[in-house]
């Protein structure tokens, strides 16, 4: 999962479009810096996570074989398909925000600045953000399959304890015991990084229902039309194009008769 990649904001075609908007005052453009807001916060939320799972995995080999340090593995490796899902549908909403961007920073060079309006471009947006939050659902029912190892794990653990405290009271003469000790330290670590990644994908989840509402507000603004003074400096910007592509008439020559003779 490698390490963490530049911010969304910091791609040159984001910047761009960002700078046009604020420029043209365009409708919606505070919606638009939420949606990428709420972009970088996930993939935030998704490194600390990463970070998280690498530590666990090296504790993990730190740690002699056994049935402890096997269940504990099969756990992590439930939690990093996860992970790995909500990487990859991440990156691919990162490519089309980029991509809606760079069309629409396109389409202003040729048509103006009409056509910073234009929201149907970032329509796929819309798809990548519901993969993202399908992925978070899978990621927390991959927690929960991790979870139900450790919940059996730690059984396990608490009756082979038992079990071998009490041979060693009834060798002492002393009367066994119903209960022993929690579980390890190896155990507490899994269920506590279990609770953290539960945090991460409800996070990650809710920062999709908030673009996908930011990402609906800015597509209702560029639906409303234009105002009397931006209509007029689109026109001005339209004849300004206009005659800076006329082909420049030749020059007669000097002393011509207007008839060519």
């Amino acid at each position: 999962m490698g390490k963490r990649s530049r911010p969304l904001r910091s791609d040159p075609a984001v910047r761009e479009l960002v700078t046009l908007m604020r420029e043209h005052n365009s409708p919606g453009q505070e919606d638009f810096l939420a949606v990428l807001k709420e972009v970088e916060r996930m993939e935030q939320q998704l490194a600390t996570a990463v970070e998280e799972l690498a530590a666990m995995r090296q504790e993990l080999a730190r740690t002699r074989n056994g049935p402890v340090k096997r269940t504990l593995t099969k756990a992590v490796h439930g939690l990093e398909r996860g992970v790995s899902a909500l990487a990859e549908h991440l990156k691919t909403l990162k490519a089309s925000v980029v991509d809606s961007c760079r069309q629409t920073v396109a389409a202003f060079r040729e048509h103006g600045a009409s056509a910073l309006a234009h929201a149907s471009r970032f329509l796929h947006v819309r798809a990548a953000l519901e993969a993202v939050g399908w992925a978070a659902d899978f990621a927390m029912a991959q927690r929960e399959k991790s979870m139900s190892l450790l919940r059996e794990l730690t059984g396990t653990y608490r009756e082979a304890g038992r079990h071998l405290k009490n041979a060693g009271r009834v060798l002492a003469g002393l009367e066994p015991v119903a209960e022993t000790g929690g579980p390890g330290r190896l155990i507490r670590a899994m269920e506590a990084l279990c609770e953290k990644e539960k945090g991460v994908y409800g996070c990650i989840k809710q920062g999709t229902e908030r673009a996908s509402a930011a990402l609906a507000r800015f597509e209702q603004a560029a639906q409303r039309p234009p105002s009397i003074r931006d209509a007029m400096r689109e026109l001005n910007e339209k004849i300004a194009r206009e005659q800076a592509a006329r082909p420049v008439p030749a020059v007669e020559r000097e002393g011509r008769e207007p008839d060519g003779r």
